[in-house]
């Protein structure tokens, strides 16, 4: 059976076929209510069974893909947050207060961060238009349970943000500074600070629970914050794609229902 993997963001999608789910190919939507042809051209010539994908977007754009795949008989799956993800050598609980709240794509994230970083506890950080930090806890092996996490506006976000309320501080995103002399690199500062600050905190809950942990960082804004989280919290992983390693998870562990949304 051939499956195509759809993780649908904000801003940008990302598609794969199961097999292929570190190497995506990306579309940039920005919140459009549907996607060119070409997109669907390939699709087609895929020929995929079946898709199972995470959708965080505006609902007019998942819908759009949903006809799309209703129009050609292809099964899909848009997969939701659980109260717990069982398969033969993994267990991941949801500790959330209401489970099927959470997140679709922060659910997906954690189990594609264990897939990528097993054996221990993590805190999985993606940085997009939002960036969330979320705790896993390992509590033996294979055995996990996703703790909850804090929600922040993104590098960009923040930057647009200030813009909006203070036009005058438009500009060119500077450069991080121990002692910003500038405007530009002072707003960089700021922002880049303000992330990282809730990186550590977060990590330094996590291992008062834990006892050590490691920081899992994905999203298109991480390459701006790595450098400075680098010298802030030990163990940090750079891994792109978190949620179609999530989604190939659950695609090879467990049968997932057809056209569920």
């Amino acid at each position: 059976m051939k499956t195509l993997l759809i993780d649908l963001g904000n801003t940008a999608l990302k598609w794969a076929l199961l097999g292929d789910e570190r190497t995506p190919h990306t579309v940039v939507h920005r919140g459009q209510s549907g996607f060119k042809e070409r997109l669907y051209s390939d699709w087609l010539e895929l020929a995929p069974d079946r898709v199972i994908g995470c959708t965080v977007a505006a609902p007019e754009l998942a819908f759009s893909a949903t006809k799309f795949f209703n129009d050609h008989d292809i099964s899909w799956n848009w997969v939701r947050s659980q109260n717990a993800f069982v398969s033969d050598d993994l267990t991941l609980r949801n500790t959330y207060s209401a489970p099927g709240k959470l997140g679709a794509d922060r659910w997906c994230a954690a189990l594609g961060a264990i897939d990528a970083a097993p054996g221990q506890s993590l805190l999985v950080v993606q940085m997009g238009t939002a960036t969330t930090v979320d705790a896993v806890l390992c509590e033996a092996e294979g055995q996990y349970a996703f703790l909850g996490g804090r929600i922040a506006p993104g590098p960009t976000m923040m930057k647009k943000c200030l813009e909006d309320g203070i036009p005058l501080l438009k500009g060119e995103l500077g450069e991080w500074q121990d002692f910003p002399q500038n405007t530009l690199n002072a707003i960089a500062t700021g922002i880049m600070d303000a992330q990282a600050g809730l990186v550590k905190l977060a990590y330094e809950e996590l291992v008062k629970r834990s006892g050590s942990a490691r920081v899992v960082l994905a999203g298109g804004a991480a390459r701006f914050i790595e450098p400075r989280l680098r010298g802030l919290v030990p163990n940090l992983m750079l891994q792109h794609n978190l949620v179609l390693l999530g989604l190939a998870a659950q695609a090879r562990h467990r049968s997932i229902k057809a056209n569920e949304s």
